[in-house]
């Protein structure tokens, strides 16, 4: 596969990453350009056995060395990945890279992964949702870059973007939920903030025709689109 050294590129192989891997929990996610990186939280389920470290050469964590022998060959968003087990705590990190690309991702097992590092007061079943939303997100970003560059020509655009968990009205939501569903209404929620690094003026009015209904967020100096799809929330600079 011919990587497309793009963000539009990026953002589609990072999408068909994240689904390919395993749709698992993102506990962080970040485009550079035309890096993708992302940390996964690994699907207990999804290992069978579980070994505990520590690790040495002679005992290597098997329900990850198994994991990623089960992949090996595979094509993952149309690539061939490479797997590198990480054993050197109590609990094996499997790094994946696509061969021909940027995009890089880290699974980690669910003890690693604390409500602190996602902005949360606790974690739950409401986890199991966020993938999906992240990757309605992406979809709808990629179409939106594809059309402002087809719209305004020019360079393709460039962007950052970032995976981010904010607070919200919780309780309020809750108060709206029946008690059988409480367990997967979400105490934060996604948001996938852009910035432009290199993008024309008309790609960026281009781009913003695109968020129908969107509202503005921030201060005076920092003013931002904020757009809501669904479950999660995508934001742009004005």
């Amino acid at each position: 596969m011919t990587a497309d050294r793009s963000s539009f590129g990026a953002l589609i192989t990072g999408r068909a990453f994240m689904l390919d891997v395993g749709a698992y929990f993102p506990v962080s996610m970040a485009l550079r350009g035309d890096v993708f990186e992302a940390v996964f939280m690994m699907r207990e389920s999804d290992l069978g056995h579980r070994t505990t470290g520590p690790y040495s050469p002679e005992r290597l964590p098997s329900d990850a060395l198994d994991w990623a022998q089960l992949r090996t060959g595979m094509g993952m968003a149309g690539c061939f990945p490479s797997f590198r087990i990480e054993a050197g705590g109590n609990w094996p990190r499997i790094h994946v890279a696509l061969a021909g690309t940027c995009v890089r991702g880290l699974i980690v097992m669910p003890e690693e992964v604390t409500a602190e590092a996602v902005n949360a007061p606790y974690l739950g079943e409401w986890q199991d949702q966020v993938s999906s939303n992240v990757l309605i997100g992406l979809d709808y970003l990629a179409d939106w870059l594809r059309a402002c560059h087809h719209e305004a020509g020019g360079t393709a655009p460039s962007i950052d973007l970032d995976l981010v968990y904010r607070p919200y009205d919780y309780e309020a939501n809750l108060a709206r939920t029946g008690q059988r569903m409480r367990e997967l209404v979400a105490p934060v929620r996604p948001v996938l903030e852009l910035r432009w690094r290199s993008a024309t003026r008309a790609q960026r009015r281009a781009f913003v025709k695109n968020l129908k209904g969107t509202r503005k967020t921030g201060s005076r100096s920092d003013r931002r689109w904020n757009y809501l799809l669904g479950g999660i929330e995508v934001e742009a600079p004005r």
